[in-house]
Parts: C-alpha cells; sequence; structure tokens
C-alpha cells in the first residue's frame, strides 16, 4: 500500500472519486476526460458539416438556375409539355434553395455543437456523416449520367470528394466510440 498522499485533481482507481486536496470528492455522473483524439476529432467534424454548408450554398448560387432545372427536367421526362417543364424546373428550384439553406443552418449549428462537445451532438453528427457518405455511390452514379444533373461534372467530383472524407470520417467517429467513447472521450480512471 503507497504512503504518498493523492495529488490534487487525481482520480480514485475506481473512476468515481477525484482528490480536492482535503478528500475524496465524487465526479458528476456520466463525467468524461478527453483523449488525445477528441479536439482533433471535434475540430474535424466541425470543419467538415461548416465546409458542407459552404459548398451547398455555393454549388447551388453557382450551378442551379432555372435553364439547368429546366434541362433536368426534360432530360428525365421527354414527354412533358413546356408549361409543365417549366413549373416542374421552378418547384424543384424553389424547394432546392429552401432545402439547402435549411440544410445549410443545421450543419453550422451541428459544427458550433461538434466544438462544444455534446454528447448527444455525437450520435446526431455519426448518423449524418454516415448518412453523408452514402454520397459516394450517388456522386459516382449521378457521374455517370451528367445529362440528367443540375450540377456540372466537376461539381458532383467535388461532392465526390466531400462524401469520401464522409466515410473516412465515419470509421474515424466509430473506431474512437468504440476505443474510448463519444467524442473519443475515456471514462476517468480508465
Amino acid at each position: 500500500m503507497s504512503t504518498e498522499s493523492p495529488r490534487v485533481g487525481e482520480i480514485s482507481a475506481d473512476g468515481q472519486f477525484s482528490w480536492d486536496g482535503q478528500q475524496w470528492a465524487a465526479l458528476a455522473r456520466g463525467r468524461r476526460e478527453p483523449t488525445s483524439w477528441t479536439v482533433p476529432l471535434q475540430r474535424t467534424v466541425a470543419a467538415f458539416f461548416a465546409v458542407n454548408a459552404v459548398w451547398s450554398i455555393l454549388a447551388t448560387a453557382l450551378f442551379v438556375s432555372q435553364a439547368a432545372a429546366e434541362r433536368s427536367v426534360r432530360a428525365a421526362n421527354p414527354t412533358l409539355g413546356e408549361d409543365q417543364v417549366r413549373a416542374a424546373a421552378q418547384l424543384a428550384s424553389t424547394v432546392g434553395w429552401i432545402t439547402v439553406v435549411v440544410l445549410a443552418l443545421l450543419m453550422l449549428a451541428l459544427a458550433v455543437c461538434s466544438l462544444r462537445g455534446w454528447r448527444w451532438v455525437f450520435w446526431v453528427d455519426l448518423v449524418l456523416v454516415a448518412f453523408g457518405s452514402i454520397g459516394v455511390i450517388m456522386n459516382s452514379l449521378a457521374l455517370g449520367s451528367p445529362s440528367t444533373q443540375t450540377l456540372p461534372p466537376a461539381a458532383i467530383a467535388v461532392g465526390l470528394l466531400l462524401s469520401v472524407a464522409a466515410l473516412a470520417l465515419v470509421v474515424w467517429l466509430i473506431v474512437a466510440a468504440a476505443r474510448y467513447g463519444p467524442w473519443a472521450m475515456k471514462r476517468p480512471g480508465a
């Protein structure tokens, strides 16, 4: 048995108490300690969502126009009349912009929450990044049929790169959760 007195901030062997200099104080339930992975993981996830938010707004502003939407509707539905094509393109454009703005705001909010390290956000981020990784397949297919797309092949390729980054991030998030816990934060004393 050691005769040394504990150092201030030292965690008990069972991970439930911390030495405050005079006594063992109970730690808050569910408390976790950062690891060397915590900050880089949080910053990478935040950057990923911020870049995606900016890219989605930029790509929509640069490449999604009424003419591009009409071209896409015509290619997908060659039997539609001109008025139907214009109406469908207008609806697609309006819904597209609303969707892009809402999603961009959501991604920016998730970026901020990720930097704060909120545990529940880790799980939301993991699910959304996993869905983003599906873009590897979707963007690959879109590159195979550029005539039915509103975005040019170069923009689709950027989306493909972002999807590949999402796939890598999913793997990192899963490994971090398995190895340490959410946000790669370990239980005290572990």
